[in-house]
């Protein structure tokens, strides 16, 4: 079942608004729908009743791994041949998961379409461009939004979040007619394009955000801290920090730095992250001492060493997950490209891990001013430039960048031109880009690729 918030949340955004305006006049709960609320009931009852919890993932497990038998990259490759076991009731889901492969980015990429179980009608493509720059494409349900959102909203409410109150969500987005914000009543949110936030326009932005009287902001981390340096700087009223209650970073590493620099400008905020993946297969929440607990009925997380054993505590591992959600596309012992040095596994399944490792690359572009903006402004949905092989950001200098691409070869100049202008609105009054076409990347002495080639020396790291 579709929440009526769901059906909204797939418009763009300017649609939305229009077509939303009857939901604006329901109950919160009544435009999430059923899902949420009782995916809401199920974390809560995960998180006070172990045994059931346990029970719980152990249904969902077996229950995701003879899905995936149903589909033709499992069942025709004599490495799952667990799976058909499992489905046959000869062996535990746990027991079977164990001897399964590890399951890389590349091969989800390349084989998605048959790891579906589903018809393609209930799915929609979707993707991360990564720290490589080359998309990785997958697909997930239609319908995940109330249940996604009922996480969400879990890792928030120790701030008071409820359904129904406003957000600030600092976004990297274009809107239309170059509008720098829009007001979107039906998901209650005021969407700033994070690139028009400026020393220029930063009084305009935060005075909206006082006359509408909004206590949460939400955003990358890194743009969350560009604001409160804007803030700390400036010389008009800023006295409304004062009333925000919650901070949502989001998409980015989290540092005890930038917790710093957030508790001083904004004193009475509760500071709220969670990890969580594209791929939907992991959720986790991040406690004061930047522990991350994962909510074990959303997705299976091992912590692995080189050689597929799992690691100690006080090791570091990588980040493995498995789908629970009784998804079209399940996804079986994925290696999300992060690692984490692991503290304990809960009694109720939850995984405790800290010091994450991203895949997302450590650095970020250095604005003229010396402070830095966001590489994840430049990702995108691995549809959404299906003629772009690869693309990489190279900068020598602040404030300005070059971006490499690598297109395919049925790619026109207009294609390339159409990348090009949209990349570089992605970076506008902050990092100005130049275009350099190439025909293919040369491998990196470690055959690690990356997003960014940061030349800059001793260029501030996003994360340290």
């Amino acid at each position: 079942m579709v929440s009526i918030r769901e059906y909204v949340g797939h418009l763009p955004v300017e649609q939305r608004e229009l077509l939303a305006a009857p939901a604006r006049l329901l109950p919160p709960k009544m435009l999430y729908g059923p899902v949420y609320e009782s995916t809401r009931r199920d974390i809560q009852k995960a998180r006070t009743v172990p045994w059931w919890s346990s029970q719980k993932v152990a249904k969902r497990l077996g229950e995701t791994l003879t899905a995936a038998w149903q589909a033709p990259y499992y069942s025709e490759r004599p490495a799952y041949r667990g799976l058909e076991r499992v489905a046959r009731g000869e062996m535990t889901a746990h027991e079977a998961l164990q001897a399964l492969p590890i399951l890389t980015r590349r091969e989800v990429t390349d084989h998605h379409r048959d790891m579906l179980v589903v018809d393609e009608s209930q799915v929609e493509i979707s993707g991360t461009s990564g720290t490589s720059g080359e998309p990785v494409r997958f697909f997930l349900d239609r319908n995940r939004g109330a249940r996604e959102w009922a996480y969400v909203v879990d890792t928030w409410s120790d701030s008071g979040y409820e359904l129904g109150q406003w957000r600030a969500f600092f976004r990297g987005q274009t809107l239309s007619r170059g509008r720098s914000y829009i007001l979107m009543p039906s998901v209650r949110e005021l969407l700033v394009r994070l690139q028009a936030v400026q020393p220029e326009s930063i009084r305009m932005f935060w005075d909206l955000i006082a006359k509408r009287k909004i206590h949460f902001l939400h955003g990358y981390a890194s743009s969350l801290l560009y604001l409160a340096q804007l803030l700390d700087e400036s010389d008009f009223d800023t006295s409304w920090r004062h009333e925000i209650r919650g901070l949502f970073p989001v998409s980015e590493q989290f540092t005890v730095a930038q917790e710093d620099i957030l508790r001083r400008v904004f004193p009475n905020a509760v500071i709220l992250v969670f990890y969580g993946l594209s791929e939907k297969t992991a959720f986790a929440r991040m406690d004061r001492e930047h522990n991350y607990h994962t909510y074990p009925l959303y997705g299976y997380v091992e912590l692995l060493d080189p050689k597929g054993d799992p690691v100690g505590i006080g090791e570091r591992g990588r980040v493995v997950t498995t789908s629970l959600d009784g998804r079209g596309m399940p996804l079986v012992r994925y290696d999300t490209g992060d690692s984490a040095e692991f503290i304990r596994r809960e009694p109720n399944g939850s995984v405790v891990f800290k010091d994450i490792l991203s895949r997302r690359g450590r650095e970020g572009l250095v604005r003229a001013d010396g402070k830095l903006f966001s590489l994840t402004s430049y990702g995108f949905d691995g549809n959404e430039f299906p003629l772009i092989r690869r693309f990489k950001l190279r900068q020598d200098v602040p404030g300005r960048a070059v971006l490499q691409v690598q297109p395919s070869p049925s790619a026109s100049e207009s294609d390339i031109a159409e990348f090009f202008r949209e990349m570089a609105l992605r970076g506008e009054h902050h990092v100005e880009l130049e275009l350099e076409v190439i025909d293919r990347f040369e491998p990196s002495a470690s055959g690690k690729e990356v997003m960014l080639d940061q030349r800059i020396p001793n260029a501030p790291s996003t994360w340290a």
